[in-house]
């Protein structure tokens, strides 16, 4: 998904991506200072290495203050007249990271995706942080009629135990089609833009996938936080039927619309969770409509394009 910020970047401001290059001093030991370890705070000790770089504006996207790799250079901010930074994750765990890398005036605007951290992360490092939330690659998710879509049910992530037998009890009780996540992602074996592009084309082909917000999933990663993540864009915009919970977010209304997600209580007996996915099924041609009709109403409010025309209304 970072990637398909980047492109909508570049197709709404014709812009050339730059890549940073290789830190010439101490590569044998930089993985020792990595910006989420607790030798990071020695990295402001190491040589700067000079980036030559000339921008009207230059974006900085990440996925967390752990990659943040620019502290090690220098002269690149001064050719760049305005300079953006979006984060993905901006979670209570990052916090410290944000205050050291973030406190300073190197970025004239500065955005989370997360709206209940902003105001977090104004008191910490005195500066004003925007929200602009996650989204969906235009092109990936597209949704396709009922007589395409032949997964029946999918789970990409995280998942129950016993909601997740009930699925594959169910899909084989009917001769349906389950298809869930069987591997990691800490050994991959493609590139993770082909991952994506290939979870994009499960899930727009799914009749029903299983989303889940972190506060459940990880409470201890979400800490107060109640984020609002991509897959929920990304389900929506594939016009595909989302099983699950909702994140305890007020945004999450006002952002995807009313009854995007059919509640599901994961932690209910067997039984009854048999009987919901049974109700669901059974309903699937209207649920599925009222998904189509919302991804038609909805769909370019969900997409990175418009996340990055708002942002250019503030320049």
């Amino acid at each position: 998904m970072l990637r398909s910020f980047e492109a909508a970047i570049v197709t709404e401001t014709d812009a050339t991506i730059v890549d940073i290059p290789h830190y010439r001093f101490g590569k044998k030991y930089m993985h020792y200072f990595e910006q989420g370890l607790k030798r990071a705070t020695y990295r402001q000790h190491f040589p700067k290495q000079v980036l030559d770089l000339k921008a009207d504006v230059a974006w900085c996207i990440l996925m967390g203050p752990e990659n943040y790799r620019l502290d090690l250079y220098k002269g690149w901010d001064k050719g760049c007249k305005t300079r953006i930074l979006y984060i993905y994750d901006t979670l209570p765990s990052q916090y410290a990271a944000i205050e050291r890398l973030f406190s300073n005036q190197t970025w004239d605007i500065l955005i989370t995706s997360f709206n209940d951290a902003a105001a977090d992360l104004e008191k910490l490092t005195g500066r004003k942080w925007h929200c602009i939330e996650q989204a969906a690659d235009a092109e990936l998710f597209q949704p396709v009629p009922l007589n395409e879509r032949i997964i029946h049910f999918s789970s990409y992530g995280r998942r129950y135990p016993v909601l997740h037998q009930v699925v594959k009890d169910f899909c084989k009780a009917n001769h349906l089609y389950y298809d869930y996540t069987t591997h990691d992602a800490r050994h991959p074996v493609v590139d993770a833009t082909e991952l994506y592009q290939q979870y994009a084309w499960h899930l727009c082909h799914s009749v029903f996938t299983l989303s889940w917000p972190v506060e459940l999933t990880n409470p201890a990663r979400a800490g107060h936080l109640r984020p609002i993540t991509c897959r929920w864009f990304e389900g929506a915009a594939a016009g595909t039927v989302i099983l699950g919970r909702q994140p305890d977010n007020a945004a999450f209304k006002e952002w995807l619309g009313e009854n995007v997600v059919i509640d599901i209580d994961p932690n209910a007996g067997g039984q009854e969770l048999y009987r919901r996915i049974e109700k669901v099924w059974t309903n699937r041609e209207s649920l599925l409509n009222n998904a189509a009709l919302l991804a038609a109403a909805r769909k370019a409010d969900w997409t990175w394009n418009e996340r990055v025309k708002r942002i250019l209304s503030w320049l």
